[in-house]
């Protein structure tokens, strides 16, 4: 297998950097041929496909992260009446004037600050003298759940009862602070960090005065450098890919209180799950990979906390804390976490085994993203007891039945939500986890026999699935066998069309079963009955972004933009400017497991449309490990251009593609480090073209000129053997 070896972005992928290009391969044939007709076609096309598109550089302005150490308030308002403020927006800088806040009674007045973007880390409070009752910083990340306890769950009974997190790096963790007065200058910091807020309320817990100079927050989550980005003719899908990088970036953390020299990994969502679940970072990593080059080396130390915690069965835990100490590459014997280093809170007490066959799929992708084939080899005896797992629980002897293993009730990747039977979505993992390891024991362990077998068994799971779960009459997979409602739920068709399970007649079927059933104006509901046991109804942007990939994969583009345009459009709308872990079916905040209040975050991991704008409307994908081989093969659906990059191992892939007006031409800019192959495939609008590369006619009248390697893939003209950089280009 090639393999991709670190090295330079070479002059021709510079070039595409600069406006100019250079072509690697020198094209036969004239600029001009044929009818008069044909001709002014072929010259237009050589004339567009001479100089490269310039990128617009002005995605930098939708990032949503703040550069330097602090993020500063952008604005401040005064609520209540019970006592008096002066000059409030001496709290917006260091230095800038002082603040004065006067109670009458407890809570009489509230300083709301306004930061203008979610941010992550301690809270500091400049106050130069304080008197009377103690002062209080409570903190939300949406307006409408800044509570006197923050947006913490308001529910004694709940886990999460004033802002408790999962987390081990927040200690003391909440969602307020309450300081005693002081009588000279002193900075007041939280004792533990904050997860995430946009704002936050100061006040004095009864009659008193202070003086304040400035609050900030000093942020801990780790900065993107943004060397992958994406910019369209849409600004609805441009702030989806920012506002969702930058969820990952509020997601990134790392515990140096024990270890200084901690890893960076990334959680499930700033606030409130900081621990990293197996399933979750499959998705988030696919989307990482795009946003930032760093994140290879942070998903392979993420990858990495499960393997020294496998349970003798095979099974990894749902839910790992961010400081378990694993070796890198080395992950001992399958007996279960460290002792003290167990999954914290509500995530050490349940099974989420279909987690487990996420764990490999992304250790497969991982391979594929990173060509980092050392560490995969150290993690195959961990996902090859993980595949066995399944095989040892089974129905009808092929799918894997869901139920109460070591004495953990079992669930799906949606708890509470009772998961007891065959689930499909789990299902539908293990058929992945298959497909995976078969993949890693051909490339990295050379084991064609182990590869074959796992092929083959993942055949016959694949028929077991369509077998059990495909519903003819309704056209659509069922959730789970032992499901009183029988619903027909996201998950369950997502998943299938993610991993290219059904035929094209029956994606087609599911796809608009998704839209009519399920469809709210909010997004894809979960499950189609709010009184089922197995699948309360509400919005997972988790499931939606998976959805969004499988329309992709079946052909349809214009129902995965439309979803995203819906969905995310909607959370960024309405909320601090980050899509949310999920929402009620009624699209606001929340929903079953959340608890009360602003449980539920509003900035989340797995919450990510960058996956599916990077991978299909620019259309870059490793074909082999560490994109030794690639592919640019962009789906334009109804924009009328698009641009990006994507950090790849030893350089980037650039890439920028415009149609003219009415479809009357189609311009695709490639740039890729010189050490890798590629190939490019130019949407033909379903007319027959005539193709140029840099300059020279590469395709006419059906056929590649000599000395190009190219042929037709449905409505595409894919070029083969691509280096360095090019731009292609057609007119109607």
């Amino acid at each position: 297998m090639n393999r991709a070896r670190p090295g330079r972005v070479g002059s021709t992928a510079r070039a595409l950097l600069t406006g100019a290009v250079g072509a690697a391969l020198v094209l036969p044939g004239a600029a001009c041929a044929g009818p008069g007709g044909r001709q002014s076609l072929a010259a237009n096309a050589v004339a567009l496909s001479r100089t490269a598109t310039a990128p617009d550089l002005d995605w930098r302005s939708h990032v949503l992260a703040v550069p330097g150490r602090y993020v500063r308030p952008r604005s401040v308002t005064v609520e209540g009446s019970a006592g008096k403020v002066t000059n409030p927006d001496g709290l917006r800088a260091e230095g800038g004037g002082t603040t004065t806040l006067t109670t009458t009674g407890d809570g009489g007045v509230r300083l709301i600050v306004d930061l203008g973007v979610l941010a992550s880390g301690r809270i500091e409070l400049g106050v130069r003298k304080a008197s009377g009752a103690p002062i209080r910083m409570s903190y939300a990340e949406g307006r409408q759940f800044l509570g006197r306890w923050g947006d913490g769950d308001t529910d004694p009974d709940d886990f999460f009862y004033h802002g408790k997190t999962l987390g081990t790096d927040d200690d003391p963790d909440g969602r307020a602070d309450v300081f005693k007065p002081t009588s000279h200058p002193t900075v007041l910091r939280s004792p533990g960090l904050r997860g995430s807020q946009r704002y936050i309320a100061i006040t004095l817990d009864g009659p008193g005065t202070a003086t304040f100079d400035f609050v900030r927050v000093r942020q801990t989550n780790r900065a993107s450098a943004y060397d992958g980005h994406f910019l369209s003719s849409d600004p609805v899908l441009d702030r989806a890919w920012y506002a969702s990088a930058y969820g990952i970036d509020l997601s990134t953390v790392r515990d140096t209180r024990k270890n200084p020299g901690a890893r960076w990994v990334i959680v499930d969502g700033p606030k409130r799950d900081r621990v990293v679940y197996a399933e979750d970072l499959q998705l988030v990593a696919q989307a990482a990979y795009y946003q930032s080059g760093a994140y290879r080396r942070i998903v392979r130390d993420s990858l990495n906390l499960f393997a020294c915690q496998q349970e003798p069965d095979g099974g990894l835990p749902a839910a790992s804390r961010i400081d378990v100490p694993c070796d890198l590459g080395h992950p001992g014997p399958p007996d279960g976490s460290p002792k003290g280093f167990e999954p914290p809170g509500d995530a050490g007490m349940v099974r989420l085994d279909s987690f487990t066959a996420w764990w490999v799929v992304a250790l497969d992708d991982y391979l594929r993203y990173t060509g980092d084939a050392r560490f995969v080899k150290s993690m195959l005896p961990v996902a090859r007891r993980a595949v066995r797992l399944f095989a040892a629980h089974p129905a009808d002897g092929v799918l894997f039945r869901t139920g109460t293993y070591a004495g953990k009730p079992g669930y799906n990747w949606h708890p509470p939500d009772k998961a007891d039977g065959v689930d499909a979505y789990t299902n539908e993992a293990y058929y992945g986890a298959l497909r995976a390891l078969a993949s890693l024991e051909r490339s990295v362990a050379g084991d064609a026999v182990a590869a074959r077998s796992l092929d083959a068994r993942a055949t016959k799971v694949r028929a077991a699935i369509l077998r059990t779960f495909w519903d003819a009459k309704a056209g659509a997979m069922l959730l789970n066998t032992d499901d009183p409602r029988r619903t027909h739920s996201s998950d369950a068709n997502s998943g299938a069309l993610a991993f290219g399970l059904l035929s094209p007649e029956q994606a087609k079927s599911a796809m608009a079963f998704l839209k009519r059933r399920l469809g709210t104006p909010y997004g894809t509901a979960t499950g189609e009955y709010p009184d089922d046991p197995y699948m309360t109804r509400q919005l997972s942007p988790y499931i939606m972004a998976r959805e969004s990939l499988g329309r992709f994969e079946y052909g349809d583009g214009t129902g995965a933009l439309s979803l995203i345009r819906t969905a995310w459009n909607h959370m960024i709308e309405n909320g601090p400017g980050t899509p949310w872990e999920q929402s009620a079916a009624d699209g606001t905040p929340g929903g079953a497991g959340t608890g009360t209040g602003g449980g539920a975050d509003l900035a989340h991991a797995w919450s990510t449309a960058v996956p599916a704008l990077s991978m299909d409307v620019l259309g870059v994908r490793p074909v082999s490990d560490g994109y030794a081989r690639w592919t640019v093969s962009p789906d334009p659906v109804d924009l009328s251009w698009a641009q990006g990059t994507v950090p790849v191992p030893g350089g980037a892939i650039s890439t920028a593609w415009k149609r003219g007006k009415d479809d009357g031409s189609f311009t695709l800019s490639v740039a890729a480090p010189e050490h890798t192959t590629g190939r490019v495939a130019i949407p033909t609008f379903h007319g027959d073209r005539t193709i140029a590369m840099d300059g020279r006619i590469a395709w006419r009248d059906g056929h590649p000129v000599r000395g190009v390697h190219a042929h037709r893939e449905g409505d595409r003209i894919v070029f083969e053997q691509v280096r360095g950089g090019h731009t292609f280009a057609w007119s109607a």
